[in-house]
């Protein structure tokens, strides 16, 4: 399972059904006003433009020239901020309640002299700042050090926003606001919400810069939510490793699936322009005001303002947003705001470097449509307790897979000593509280609890029964010439039935074969950390030569949409597995299979059996195969979640997963044929910046035996209308079939980097994405004697499967526009050789449906 697609879908679908099932009210207007005079301290006298905000919030005014200032907001944080070149950063509490106060403040005169700048004629003078960050990169950026490693607090809410007015007056709604308090929280825009997640959750971070290697620790978990528990898989999500890896520094910071430009990165001035509009001073540091926006509204960039150290030139602050008119589907706001502060060598106690003691995010998702509610989410994160360039040993950065069954607490006492020690004793305000109350009565809503199971339906695929889960729900019924109506039912146990016995199966039946089909498979699982699995599985059904989960990359969407119609190349399959699985070493899965099958196809089909008689070689169409095979799939750095009984793929980090597979037949126990089989796989998705991601599989196969077509590799065509990015969709079945072969599958997703710059089109967010397919291979003068165009019995002619030339490769090449609607693909396939097959047409178009941000 992919954990970037799994995360993805279930953010999104999780907004969906909690805002159709909760709707929500209007706007409230600004309500709350704070006044008075900014003054100096010493002398009394008032300091004009001083800026005044509100901490934690995007709300702040700019005194007059007297000094006096007036700031109006809708909602209002527990702390006002004073700024001034030249005086102290001032906090003072405030009264969030109050509608109306009048704060005069008194800044204290700062001592620290500024440096001087030398401005060229002609020249931003942001470059030069710009310059000198780049040019003391090495003395300030955290990925120079050698490894570092510190105590993190991360708080998490999530809440729905943005109700439209008829949901107001709709059956539904009326009985949630029966059930809720007539309390409300009100964020930052106004908007009433309607919390249903808060977490909290201390970790310690291990970062090591060569090889680079990190580790998060969870220590311990407080989770309180609508369709999520306190369990182990929520807790290994709630991790800082993606926040602490946007490093400003670098030339592109991850959010989402996507790369945004950095501000200060080595293309900063390519996608922005600069101003310098202030020497200000944040802390203990007079720091250079330095705005930014982007060039193109539409591109993947910030708009805000960075910090700058005048002594070091560190970035010490920086506050990043992302509008909604970014190519970015449902996202209206992202904010991403860090404070940075000089550590010292934990060793040399020497100047080592800047990092991060305070990072927070905050995003606006907006509903899918009109009749959706839209979510807010906060996370904040503080890290302290530094030490620096003490990096342990390589093994100990191996996360551990499996958490420790402790770290899931609700005690306050423990929270309580946690927040005053690594967040300060204030940071859980009222609204967390108040939220947390809200989620416990929301939780008791009858409507909510049926929203959470067809929510888990969506999400997994599977209707959960207390350990057994029911599904998975694409596969239960299907239309095609064999079976008439295909029903299936299948089921699973969880991690509730037992945390190391797994049954899995299912149950199909056709209304035109009246044929039970069936796959049985029990399996123990010895060890998590290794993640060492064994089992037999036991499978009669009808399946498809060449096509299968593993062919398609486990699009089970493909997959399933191709159980339809008129199932060419089908055959019945009788096979019988017992298997074991390990991981000795992380990034090493070995897994060894033991098993016999029975090929009886379905189609017209036979080969002879003594190929060297020629026409007078018997006949056969059934193949009796029995087998074992080794297979060992190396992928570097690849982490992983557990989810009760299942591992969940983080993906690897700018490494390949190789794949290599053997398979011996095992004649002496009663199998047809003597063979050895290869295969290798290299499989890879690379993010490049703006100019968006790269993906390739490459592949090749060999078998030295004699065989005939079923016991090669038959090629994967797809003749169906959705599109499949593994498999080669102007191939038809049977039209290529190898004994030895090299094929790759290319593809480049450009996400709004063209369309971005065409003012016609920019606007409906559409994504080009470009792809090609190669296929290099040939059939030996032996396996091609297995060919044989006798009638069968019935009088039909045997299917022919034909053959690449080895000298001359099959090509396709295609083109085509991703997120229309957010959510649809169109893709155009132009086949460029190997067109004198009449029976196949060289163009086709294909859709396919994805949902990404």
């Amino acid at each position: 399972m992919n954990i970037k697609k799994f995360i993805t879908t279930q953010f999104i679908l999780s907004c969906i059904l909690l805002s159709v099932a909760c709707g929500q009210s209007n706007p409230l207007p600004a309500s709350f006003t704070i006044t008075g005079i900014i003054t100096d301290a010493h002398t009394g006298e008032p300091i004009p433009f001083a800026s005044v905000m509100l901490a934690d919030r995007r709300t702040g005014v700019v005194a007059n020239e007297q000094g006096h200032y007036l700031l109006q907001a809708k909602s209002l944080s527990d702390t006002i901020i004073a700024s001034s070149l030249g005086y102290h950063l001032y906090h003072q509490a405030i009264n969030r309640k109050r509608p109306f106060q009048t704060i005069d403040i008194q800044l204290q005169v700062s001592g620290t002299a500024l440096q001087e700048i030398i401005v060229k004629a002609g020249e931003n003078p942001a470059f030069r700042i710009l310059r000198n960050i780049r040019n003391n990169r090495h003395l300030n950026d955290r990925n120079r050090l050698a490894a570092y490693e510190c105590d993190n607090y991360i708080k998490t809410q999530l809440a729905l926003s943005d109700r439209q007015k008829k949901h107001a007056k709709s059956r539904l709604f009326k009985r949630i606001e029966a059930a809720m308090s007539s309390d409300s929280l009100i964020g930052d825009d106004g908007q009433r919400l309607l919390p249903f997640f808060v977490s909290e959750s201390v970790s310690r971070y291990y970062h090591r810069s060569n090889p680079q290697s990190s580790r998060d620790h969870m220590l311990k978990t407080r989770i309180k939510g609508v369709a999520v528990d306190d369990g182990e898989f929520s807790s290994q999500l709630l991790g800082s490793t993606n926040l602490l890896s946007q490093n400003f520094y670098n030339t592109y910071i991850p959010i989402l699936g996507k790369d945004f430009a950095s501000p200060i990165g080595e293309n900063g001035k390519v996608w922005y322009t600069f101003f310098l509009a202030d020497t200000v001073q944040i802390g203990d540091h007079i720091c250079y005001e330095i705005q930014f926006d982007p060039k193109r509204k539409e591109d993947l960039a910030f708009t805000g303002k960075a910090w700058i150290d005048t002594t070091t030139y560190a970035l010490c602050q920086i506050e990043a947003h992302v509008g909604n008119e970014a190519n970015l589907n449902y996202v209206q706001a992202i904010t991403i705001e860090q404070e940075l502060e000089p550590v010292n060598d934990s060793i040399s106690a020497g100047h080592a470097g800047w990092l991060p003691v305070v990072i927070r995010l905050s995003a606006s998702i907006a509903g899918v449509s009109k009749q959706v509610s839209g979510l807010q989410a906060a996370v904040v994160l503080r890290s302290s307790n530094y030490i620096i360039n003490k990096p342990r040993p390589l093994y100990f950065y191996q996360q551990p897979l499996e958490p420790s069954d402790t770290v899931a607490t609700a005690n306050d006492t423990y929270w309580q000593i946690a927040r005053k020690n690594l967040a300060g004793a204030d940071s859980l305000s009222e609204v967390d509280v108040k939220a947390r109350e809200m989620i416990d009565k929301l939780r008791d809503v009858p409507v909510i609890k049926t929203a959470e199971n067809i929510g888990q339906v969506l999400l997994t695929g599977y209707y959960r029964l207390g350990g057994i889960d029911i599904g998975p729900y694409p596969y239960m019924l299907a239309v095609n010439r064999m079976e008439g109506l295909r029903m299936r039912i299948g089921l699973r146990t969880n991690d509730q039935f037992s945390r190391n016995w797994i049954i899995k199966g299912y149950l199909a039946y056709g209304t035109l074969d009246r044929q039970i089909k069936y796959t049985a498979e029990l399996s123990y699982l010895f060890s998590r950390q290794r993640w060492t699995v064994a089992g037999i599985r036991l499978t009669k059904d009808i399946e498809r030569l060449g096509f299968n989960a593993e062919s398609t990359g486990r699009n089970h969407l493909v997959y399933a949409f191709n159980r339809f119609g008129r199932l060419g190349g089908a055959y019945q399959n009788t096979q019988d597995e017992l298997f074991m699985r390990t991981e000795p070493v992380r990034g090493i899965l070995l897994t060894a299979t033991l098993g016999s099958r029975i090929f009886n196809p379905l189609f017209p089909f036979r080969y002879r059996l003594q190929p060297t008689l020629g026409d007078l070689s018997p006949l056969e169409s059934t193949i009796y195969d029995s087998y074992w095979t080794f297979e060992a799939r190396l992928a570097r750095k690849e982490k992983y979640l557990i989810n009760g009984n299942e591992r969940v793929t983080l993906g690897t980090k700018r490494a390949p997963v190789l794949t290599f597979r053997y398979t011996r037949s095992l004649q002496y126990f009663g199998g047809d044929f003597h063979y050895d089989r290869f295969t290798l796989h290299a499989q890879q998705s690379l993010r490049l910046g703006a100019s968006g991601r790269f993906s390739y599989l490459l592949s090749t196969g060999f078998t030295p035996s004699h065989l005939p077509v079923p016991l090669l590799f038959a090629h994967v065509g797809n003749p169906a209308l959705i599109y499949s990015g593994l498999a080669f969709n102007r191939l038809q079945f049977f039209e290529f079939a190898s004994d030895r072969f090299i094929a790759a599958h290319v593809q480049h997703r450009f996400e709004g980097l063209l369309f971005n710059s065409l003012p016609g089109i920019r606007r409906l967010n559409w994504r080009f994405i470009v792809n090609a397919d190669v296929l290099w291979g040939s059939r030996s003068s032996e396996n091609q004697q297995f060919d044989t165009q006798d009638p069968l019995p019935d009088g039909k002619t045997p299917t022919r499967f034909g053959m690449p030339d080895g000298a001359k490769p099959y090509v396709e090449v295609g083109y085509g526009i991703e997120n229309i609607f957010k959510f649809f693909q169109i893709q155009a396939i132009h086949r460029l050789t190997y067109n004198d097959n009449t029976m196949v047409s060289p163009f086709a178009l294909k859709v396919a449906a994805t949902i990404s941000f």
